[in-house]
């Protein structure tokens, strides 16, 4: 025969006032810390992408940089759709980099 463990599981409108905010402090905190950890790989997922196109523009490499140019723009509307960056942020890099691109390929 299996044991029977009764286990006691508080809702949260059934806490306290202060186990409430103990308890949304804690949920706050980690919700904190899993954005965090999103925006920062959405970050270096565009920096090392736009280091990538430096260097393949620097050494006129177009097909290398037309590739990476692609990879960058899905990155920056990614992160301009979730509000890792501004929307207008995002189309101005695009901007940029694309004459970049368009500079050594001409």
């Amino acid at each position: 025969m299996a044991n029977k463990v009764k286990i006691n599981i508080k809702k949260v409108s059934d806490l306290k006032p202060e186990e409430k905010l103990e308890w949304r402090r804690n949920y706050l905190s980690r919700k904190t810390a899993r954005k965090t950890a999103h925006n920062e790989r959405a970050r270096d997922r565009i920096t090392n992408l736009r280091r990538t196109l430096r260097k393949a523009t620097e050494a006129k490499d177009a097909a290398k940089a037309t590739q990476t140019l692609k990879e960058l723009h899905s990155a920056l509307d990614k992160a301009a759709k979730v509000g890792v960056i501004h929307k207008r942020a995002a189309a101005r890099r695009k901007s940029r980099y694309s004459a970049s691109v368009k500079a050594i390929a001409a």
